[in-house]
């Protein structure tokens, strides 16, 4: 049975190649990509919106930043599942992404199997 049977999912990363790899990486897995946000802002229209079982959330990027979507979402939905995806890696940024209320925290370059693992974890698969 795929991973992700039916799980619906949200993209947030100003990278369209980016968004892309990540897209085929979910749909390969059986997962559903119900939105792909380029921006801050548009993370959050959409999430409203969509109400994903799943989201990875870029750190860079325009009009908001990851972090701010991630307090955003996590102070009116704390049982929102959200992967940060960043090339940022500094140990201080990813404490405070956890603090904050992200599950897990994967970097680019992406690596599928690091990817599935870390989705498992959150799905609790």
């Amino acid at each position: 049975m795929p991973l992700g049977s039916g799980q619906r999912v949200l993209i947030v990363d100003d990278s369209p190649i980016m968004r892309q790899m990540l897209v085929k990486m979910f749909l390969a897995e059986g997962f559903e990509v119900v939105g792909e946000a380029a921006d801050g802002e548009e993370a959050l229209v959409m999430f409203e919106e969509l109400k994903p079982d799943l989201t990875t959330l870029d750190i860079v990027m325009p009009k908001k930043r990851g972090i701010d979507v991630l307090e955003e979402v996590m102070g009116k939905h704390p049982e929102a599942r959200i992967i940060m995806a960043s090339s940022v890696s500094d140990a201080r940024t990813v404490v405070h992404c956890l603090k904050k209320g992200a599950r897990q925290y994967i970097t680019k370059p992406y690596d599928e199997a690091k990817i599935m693992a870390a989705v498992k974890k959150v799905l609790e698969l």
